[in-house]
């Protein structure tokens, strides 16, 4: 049976790292020689193009092996399970934080672990996607898993950028949290900013919904004009009352006890926004340097995003939920 093999690169607008966090790890499987012999012909081939070489990751390796495991035991090959889970949740239920990853498969029938093995970096090699994970210069880190069953042989790349590490510590706790919900009306985009920090923009002519802030943070309410938003008011719930007569404004506002989990961050030099979300960050805040923060667990990740040339990369996923 000939060879396949796939490859996926998923930068989901996102950019990565690593955090090391102080919990338990799922599971700790040793990589077998197998394995780091495939880590170390990646490597001679990134050697051979000035690359930096990858880093054995175990989280990656978790990932890369239960993926293989799964492909061998359910009969597909493809990186979305058919449940539709994609290589980066994989690596994230895995323990993985960072946000862009890349994988490689391959598929070999009829030959043994050794073989396959032996063979399959130069067969990615000459694949242009496969090639360009392996030389892709951002990618720091690797897990390989190979996992064999009879003669059919599954391995399986996973890659990971780690730019820079980031220390987290997280510790669940409860806290009340200010639910603003409102409707109301414009001729123009209204956008939303709490604490200075933009959260949403309402469009015309008529809009409703639900903003969730700490309570005593300052609400304001911009009017988007010539590119750019314009203090329409500005005001700290629970008073509600925006008095621009070109927003028709109403709002009620209530305080909830919720499960949270306290963060606390050491981010190396420069400037982040902080997001919140499971798959598609909502910013909330900026930060700099040493981070304390107590969130909901309902918002599931809170997202480390680095300011750069006037955009927010995002490159940390921090799950809330051990």
């Amino acid at each position: 049976m000939p060879a396949r093999s796939s490859i996926a690169w998923f930068p989901s607008a996102l950019r990565c790292l690593t955090i090391l966090l102080l919990l338990a790890v799922p599971f700790a499987a040793a990589q077998s020689p197998l394995e780091i012999e495939i880590l170390r012909q990646t490597n001679a081939y990134r050697e051979q193009y000035g690359l930096e070489p990858l880093a054995w990751d175990d989280a990656a390796h978790r990932a890369a092996l239960e993926h293989a495991r799964d492909m061998l035991a359910r009969h597909y090959f493809a990186h979305e399970t058919p449940e539709g889970v994609t290589p980066a949740q994989r690596m994230w239920r895995a323990g993985v934080l960072e946000v862009t990853v890349g994988e490689n498969i391959a598929y070999y029938g009829g030959l043994d672990a050794a073989r396959a093995a032996a063979k399959v970096v130069a067969d990615w090699m000459n694949s242009p996607h496969h090639r360009e994970n392996i030389l892709r210069p951002q990618f720091t880190h690797l897990g390989v898993a190979v996992s064999q069953a009879g003669d059919r042989v599954m391995l399986v790349q996973d890659f990971l950028a780690r730019p820079f590490k980031v220390l987290v510590w997280r510790t669940p706790s409860q806290k009340r949290v200010g639910v603003l919900e409102y409707s109301g009306s414009s001729r123009a985009t209204v956008g939303v900013f709490v604490n200075d920090v933009y959260r949403t923009a309402l469009q015309p002519s008529s809009w409703q919904g639900e903003l969730e802030l700490d309570p005593g943070s300052r609400v304001s309410l911009g009017l988007w004009r010539d590119d750019v938003y314009y203090l329409a008011c500005s005001f700290v719930p629970p008073q509600l009352d925006c008095a621009s007569p070109k927003i028709a404004w109403s709002a009620r506002y209530h305080v909830e006890l919720r499960d949270t989990v306290q963060l606390q961050l050491t981010l190396p030099p420069g400037k982040y926004t902080l997001a919140y979300g499971k798959e598609d960050p909502v910013p909330f805040r900026k930060a700099t340097g040493q981070v304390f923060l107590e969130v909901p667990r309902d918002w599931v990740a809170v997202w480390v995003g680095l300011a750069h040339d006037g955009r927010v990369e995002y490159t940390h996923r921090i799950p809330l939920e051990r």
